[in-house]
């Protein structure tokens, strides 16, 4: 029998035993993230240029992308000149990350467009007040194709429109209106007639007509390009309404689909686009294409003619070719990235 004074040495030697065992556990603990932390230390410098460089590689294609898409507003003459452009801003930028990334490591870092393997495209514009007839044909022509209308078709990336309200007709006869002609998810050839009108109380109206035909319509009598439509919004504007084409929308409020969820033309990547009736409307418009064909159309005024009269051409970056390249002493490529300017996924 174990006496009352026994006790606490009994307890004593237990918490003893216990506090070892912890002691035990806790130094395999120390020396085991001690042994962790050492190679850690020794292979932080590499694993940081790989994520640097995975970042610029990454950053790289979309930053010179972007670069393009803002550039691609102004007004060249030739791609050689476009490039030139793109690669001055995407000098800057580069310059930026250099000073960035070499605050850590000695780093050099470079993004650059490839202009011989960029894909180039048309802006097709007029940045003047003015109807919308391709003035620059001889005779002029109210009713003109913004893109090509055999072989390849033209993609659009953006498509917008300064209307001036009080230009417009009051009803949809012989009204200003835009045609596309693409195909639908049958493979059937589809269309659709964009009507721009305007009220007596400061709105535009706007209706939309579309239809689908298992045969091509320009070759049948039938006049696509001119059916009617119904009334889709009716929105209050100021002196001008902004038009989006590719969003559907005026004043920033989406109300028709002109290409969105329409396919381009079976067998080509792109759509034909019509202008009708553009001696009935007054204001500028831009679109951006991803043919350069327009240029050697019967009509159209490269920015780079003195004289002439729109629309006018102005040379893009479609798809940008970029070079990334970055050097540093734990990590050192060069790699070509494809990107696209434009989201034409519809």
């Amino acid at each position: 029998m174990v006496g009352l004074d026994e006790e606490p040495s009994r307890a004593q030697i237990v918490l003893v035993g216990a506090l070892a065992i912890a002691f035990i556990v806790l130094g395999i603990v120390v020396v085991f993230n001690t042994s962790l932390y050492a190679e850690n230390v020794d292979s932080t410098g590499t694993v940081s240029s790989v994520n640097q460089a995975e970042q610029v590689r990454h950053a790289g294609g979309g930053s010179v992308a972007g670069l393009a898409y803002r550039v691609n507003e102004g007004e060249f003459a030739s791609t050689s000149e476009l490039a030139t452009a793109v690669n001055d801003n995407a000098s800057n930028l580069s310059a930026v990350w250099q000073s960035l990334y070499a605050r850590s490591q000695p780093t050099v870092v470079n993004a650059s467009l490839d202009e011989s393997s960029s894909e180039y495209g048309l802006r097709v514009s007029q940045s003047a007040t003015g109807d919308f007839r391709a003035r620059s044909a001889s005779p002029t022509q109210a009713n003109w194709t913004l893109t090509p209308t055999t072989g390849t078709h033209s993609d659009v990336g953006r498509f917008e429109l300064t209307l001036e309200r009080d230009s417009l007709d009051i009803s949809q006869t012989g009204a200003f209106h835009l045609s596309v002609l693409g195909s639908n998810e049958s493979g059937d050839w589809q269309w659709r007639n964009v009507w721009f009108t305007r009220d007596g109380s400061g709105n535009v109206t706007v209706y939309l007509a579309e239809n689908s035909s298992a045969t091509d319509p320009r070759t049948t009598s039938f006049d696509w390009y001119e059916e009617g439509g119904t009334e889709v919004c009716d929105i209050s504007v100021g002196p001008t309404a902004e038009v989006d084409l590719v969003n559907g929308s005026i004043e920033g409020r989406n109300c028709f689909e002109f290409l969105g969820g329409l396919r381009p033309v079976s067998s080509t990547d792109g759509y034909e686009v019509q202008f009708r009736n553009g001696g009935n409307v007054s204001g500028q418009y831009a679109a951006y294409l991803s043919t350069t064909a327009f240029e050697t159309g019967s009509f159209g005024t490269s920015v780079g003619v003195a004289g002439g009269d729109a629309p006018y051409y102005s040379y893009i970056v479609w798809e940008a070719s970029v070079v990334v390249e970055y050097d540093s002493p734990s990590a050192s490529y060069t790699r070509t990235a494809t990107v696209p300017v434009y989201n034409s996924t519809r």
